[in-house]
């Protein structure tokens, strides 16, 4: 092809650009002294020709093309992040990232003088299963408050371990078996217990009994990956942190705050 046809094409592309006045300085004096040798681009031009409105139309229309695709582009990108992101919220835990994005207010102590001083928690739990107070128990052995709140989402991991006289142990485990859930067949929990939530790692409140020790574990969990328990990981349930196919030990969501779902 001769130089004198490139030229030609690349003028050819650039009038519909060059009629509205887009080209740049160096593509507008190219176009002009291409015009000024070209007889063939000439009579394109001339008018009774092709309509110039012919040339602003395929600008238009190429203009509409190149705002499509960068759209497209832009779409499958995002597309592509938000697969991304729910894959590592899969992995690392449910409700992983909106813990990382959205916690603003944390509160921590592990002092038992502060026990029930839980004025920053908003999230579903009565505590109904944590004693009024600490006066009838012979020994608090661990006392544990988490919370992490903001407005769209709370976590939330309380642990209370107390030790008690038998009799004293006796009266609060029928006090909490009366309140709550049992499962002393221990198919939900490694040890017998009892519980007023369970929905798997996003809210679980519970009471472990320690037969032998004459001890009660009171723990409640709201968004808690596995990864961050702060106790024994035996004493979680069974299949905390499950995904996919539920175990078939695994219960109904149960939560005695909220009526309609219970089992």
């Amino acid at each position: 092809m001769k130089q004198h046809d490139v030229i030609c094409s690349i003028a050819t592309t650039l009038y519909p650009s060059y009629l509205e006045g887009l080209t740049s300085p160096a593509s507008t004096e190219l176009v002009e002294t291409h015009l000024k040798e070209c007889p063939h681009c000439q009579k394109l031009l001339a008018p009774g020709a092709r309509p110039a409105s012919s040339y602003l139309a395929e600008a238009s229309y190429l203009r509409r093309y190149q705002r499509l695709f960068c759209a497209t582009v832009l779409g499958v990108f995002l597309g592509v992040l938000l697969f991304a992101l729910l894959t590592i919220n899969m992995v690392c835990g449910t409700n992983y990232l909106w813990k990382r994005i959205a916690r603003q207010q944390n509160v921590h102590t592990d002092s038992p003088a502060k026990y029930r001083q839980w004025e920053d928690y908003t999230g579903i739990s009565g505590f109904t299963i944590f004693p009024e107070d600490l006066s009838g128990c012979k020994s608090v052995n661990e006392y544990n408050y988490q919370c992490d709140s903001s407005s769209i989402l709370t976590a939330l991991q309380l642990y209370l371990d107390c030790s008690y006289t038998p009799a004293a142990y006796e009266a609060e485990k029928h006090r909490l078996l009366a309140a709550a859930q049992p499962d002393l067949d221990q198919s939900l929990f490694a040890f017998p217990a009892c519980y007023t939530m369970l929905f798997s790692d996003t809210a679980c409140e519970y009471a472990i009994f320690l037969e032998k020790e004459q001890r009660i574990l009171y723990i409640s969990l709201e968004n808690i990956a596995r990864d961050e328990i702060i106790f024994d990981e035996s004493y979680l349930p069974l299949d905390y942190g499950s995904f996919g196919a539920p175990p078939k030990n695994q219960a109904k969501p149960y939560c005695q705050y909220q009526t309609d779902t219970n089992p």
